[in-house]
């Protein structure tokens, strides 16, 4: 009887702590799987109607469980990341840190490419290859960089675009802009190299504040307080605007027309070890949503060109070419908009003599201040009581009194006016003579 007594009491106990852990499993499978918080259901709905709460509050992409280990060693364009690819086969969670796109803003993009239908009525003509590191045989990119280990993949991505399109706007492939990545990241108080960053703020960023020069505050790996230098909003770069492509062919219309633009993929750790040719994703886990700059494609071979941010050391000297569609790369791009003013000139006017009439110029602006180069200028002769016009000199020539003028470099005009015979008596100033 003991004996069954002790068994009875011990089922009992079994039972009532099986009860309490099948009372508990809920709430456990509740803590370790949240749902994810969505962006937005609503069609029309736009990135900048995104909430600095929603990626303040977040446990954002890969980041989750990620370990960052910051370096005080400022990183070298040239050199490999902080862990080494060769040791990414045993543990390919070393490089996590080197991804930083949250993965609500890759759910978003895909979800406006699936929504976005193809520009049926466009008319391209973009080449069927395009390659920005060999235009016309010149280089119109700037040089590979190393972000490290820090998730500040978006704020190289953008810089890199607006960086190979400002030469382009320019004209001028030696430029070699070199713009802070460390402004645009650290400055901003919703990025972090534990969280990450979206595209779409750092664009905004870009226009609405502008990106100092590297100069002003170079770049180290690890969380700061922002640093920029005192005369920082002087030496500033802004972009105009930026805009968002969901179809394939005006990407490569952008490209072709204005230079490279900024796009997020999703990495796998087989991407770690990537070492050339055309990537495609064949093994491995997803990691995380990482930035990257677009500078050309190949419809021949269906790839695009892409500039990443883990120094020379990685992939094809720092570059990668990835297959069309994969990995969402071509899901969504962000365009800068990089406009460079014109040359602006000045239209110097006279009258000879200063009292024989006046000048009346059709717009005003380019007598008074300087105007856009290439503005067209009506200018017409006034004469007062008493004179009348004679022609125009200097920079431009003739004799009527309404004359166009082309401001395409400092102009000095004159207009000269001579006595009026009109109403005259000429025999008064014939001299008199006596015999």
């Amino acid at each position: 009887m003991k004996i069954k007594s002790s068994l009875v009491l011990i089922l009992a106990v079994v039972l009532a702590i099986a009860s309490s852990v099948a009372l508990q499993l809920p709430a456990l499978a509740q803590t370790e799987s949240p749902e994810p918080a969505a962006c937005s259901e609503d069609p029309l709905w736009q990135p900048e109607a995104i909430t600095t709460t929603l990626f303040t509050s977040l446990a954002l992409g890969p980041t989750v469980t990620q370990t960052v280990s910051p370096s005080v060693e400022e990183p070298d364009g040239d050199s490999v990341p902080s862990a080494d690819p060769a040791a990414l086969e045993s543990d390919p969670g070393d490089l996590v840190g080197l991804l930083g796109v949250p993965m609500e803003v890759m759910e978003w993009e895909e979800e406006q490419a699936s929504e976005a239908g193809a520009r049926l009525s466009a008319s391209y003509d973009y080449p069927t290859r395009l390659d920005w590191r060999d235009f016309d045989g010149e280089n119109w990119t700037t040089r590979i960089r190393n972000q490290s280990s820090c998730g500040s993949c978006v704020a190289f991505a953008t810089v890199g675009a607006i960086e190979s399109r400002m030469e382009i706007a320019l004209a001028n492939p030696t430029l070699n802009l070199d713009l802070s990545e460390a402004h645009l990241f650290f400055c901003d108080s919703d990025s972090s190299c534990v969280t990450g960053w979206s595209p779409y703020a750092a664009m905004n960023s870009a226009r609405d504040i502008g990106i100092a020069g590297e100069a002003c505050y170079p770049y180290s790996t690890s969380d700061q307080t922002c640093s920029v230098c005192p005369d920082w909003q002087n030496r500033v770069t802004r972009i105009t605007d930026w805009v968002g492509l969901t179809n394939s062919s005006d990407m490569k219309q952008a490209l072709a027309d204005e230079g490279p633009f900024e796009a997020t993929m999703l990495v796998y750790s087989d991407f770690f070890n990537y070492t050339g040719d055309v990537y495609r994703h064949t093994s491995g886990v997803l990691e995380g949503g990482h930035a990257v700059t677009v500078a050309g494609y190949d419809d021949e071979q269906g790839y695009w060109i892409a500039k990443n941010s883990w120094g020379r050391g990685w992939g094809e000297d720092g570059w990668f070419r990835i297959a069309y569609g994969e990995c969402g790369v071509d899901d969504y791009a962000y365009v800068p908009i990089v406009e460079v003013p014109l040359p602006s000139f000045q239209l110097y006017t006279s009258v000879a003599p200063t009292s024989g009439g006046t000048i009346v110029s059709e717009p005003l602006a380019c007598i008074v201040d300087a105007c856009e180069s290439g503005t067209q200028v009506m200018l017409t002769a006034v004469p007062v009581d008493g004179y009348e016009f004679a022609g125009w000199d200097g920079d431009v020539s003739g004799d009527s009194e309404s004359i166009n003028v082309i401001v395409d470099s400092d102009k000095t005009v004159t207009a000269r006016f001579v006595l009026s015979t009109d109403g005259l008596d000429l025999r008064a100033f014939v001299p008199f003579v006596t015999g």
